[in-house]
C-alpha cells in the first residue's frame, strides 16, 4: 500500500490553480474569472496531508467533507485538516484556497508556541463565519504568499514563503481565537465511535498500530471499527491508523533533528529495518529518501 497521492480542488474545470511549489503550498483562486463565477461538480477529492483553507468572498459553495454537506456563504472559511474527502457541488461563489503540507504548518505552529489542541485535529474540518473585515485581511496575506510563490527567485524562495506564512497565521488565528466554529454535529452512536477511535489513536499512535487493540479499547469487534472509518474517511481502520502515524513520523523527519534509528525507537518499531519497510509499504520511498527530499534544513 503506497501513500495515495492527494487530489486538488483546481482539478476542477471550473477554478484555476494559479500556482505551486512543489508539493508543499498550492494557491487555487477564481477571483479574476467571471463576476458570476460557476463552480461545477468534482469527484471526489482525497486530501491525505496538507492543512487546507477555503475562504469564500462572495456568493455560496456547496460541498461535502468527509460525507458532510457544507454551504458556505460569503466570508466563511473552512479549515479542512489532512486525510479529509472532499466534493464540490454546483456552486456560484468567488473563493480562494490556500493548501500548506502538514510538516510545514506544524513546524511553523511550533515554532510559534501554538497551543497542540488548535494545530491538532486529523480528519475533521472547522467552520467559521467571518466579518467583511476579517475575510479581507486573510485574502490579502493569502494574495502575499501567491506573489512569493510566483517570484523567479528559487534562493531562500521557501524560507520567503514560509515568512509570508508566519504573518496569515498571525492573523489567522488572532481572528479565531474571537469567534466559535460553526457547529455540524452528528449524535450518531457511528460518530461517536469514530471520534473515540480518533482520541485513543492520538494517545497510543507510538506504541500501537493494530486495529486489534483499538476495538479492544472500543470495545467493539474490529469489523465494527473499520464500517466508522469508512463512513466517516472511505478508509479502513487499519489504513487510517497507518496514515495518522506516518503523518506523525514525517513531521519528525522534517525537522531532521534524530537520525533514523531515534525515530524507529521513538516511533516503537521492532528494528529499523523494520520501520524503514513500513515507511516506504505506505509512502513509496525510504525515511532517509523523504529525508533527502523534504527535511527542513533544505529549505535555507
Amino acid at each position: 500500500m503506497q501513500e495515495t497521492r492527494d487530489t486538488h480542488i483546481s482539478n476542477n474545470k471550473s477554478l484555476v490553480e494559479l500556482c505551486s511549489y512543489g508539493d508543499k503550498f498550492y494557491c487555487t483562486d477564481n477571483i479574476k474569472l467571471a463576476e458570476e463565477s460557476k463552480i461545477q461538480n468534482s469527484d471526489k477529492l482525497y486530501n491525505s496531508q496538507h492543512r487546507g483553507v477555503i475562504i469564500v468572498l462572495q456568493g455560496s459553495m456547496n460541498l461535502t467533507v468527509n460525507n458532510t454537506q457544507l454551504k458556505l456563504k460569503a466570508n466563511d472559511y473552512l479549515a479542512i485538516m489532512p486525510h479529509t474527502s472532499i466534493e464540490l457541488l454546483p456552486s456560484r461563489c468567488k473563493m480562494l484556497s490556500l493548501k500548506v503540507s502538514s510538516y510545514i504548518m506544524h513546524d511553523l505552529y511550533e515554532q510559534f508556541g501554538l497551543d497542540v489542541g488548535i494545530r491538532e485535529g486529523f480528519f475533521t474540518f472547522n467552520h467559521y463565519h467571518l466579518t467583511p473585515r476579517q475575510a479581507s485581511i486573510l485574502a490579502h496575506d493569502y494574495e502575499q504568499i501567491k506573489q512569493e510563490i510566483l517570484t523567479d527567485y528559487k534562493s531562500m524562495k521557501e524560507y520567503m514563503i514560509q515568512a509570508r506564512l508566519g504573518v496569515y497565521i498571525s492573523h489567522q488565528f488572532t481572528i479565531l481565537s474571537k469567534l466559535e466554529p460553526v457547529p455540524h454535529s452528528d449524535n450518531s452512536e457511528t460518530y461517536r465511535l469514530f471520534n473515540d477511535f480518533l482520541t485513543q489513536l492520538d494517545q497510543h499512535y507510538k506504541q500501537e498500530r493494530s486495529v486489534q487493540f483499538y476495538a479492544n479499547a472500543l470495545n467493539v469487534q474490529p469489523k465494527t471499527l473499520s464500517a466508522a472509518t469508512v463512513k466517516y474517511t472511505g478508509r479502513t481502520a487499519s489504513r487510517v491508523i497507518d496514515e495518522y502515524v506516518v503523518m506523525r513520523i514525517k513531521i519528525v523527519l522534517y525537522n531532521n533533528r534524530h537520525n533514523i534509528k531515534e525515530v524507529s525507537d521513538m516511533f516503537n518499531f521492532a528494528s529499523q529495518s523494520f520501520f524503514g519497510r513500513y515507511f516506504k509499504r505506505i509512502v513509496g520511498c525510504s525515511p532517509r529518501k523523504y529525508i533527502s527530499t523534504a527535511s527542513k534544513k533544505l529549505s535555507k
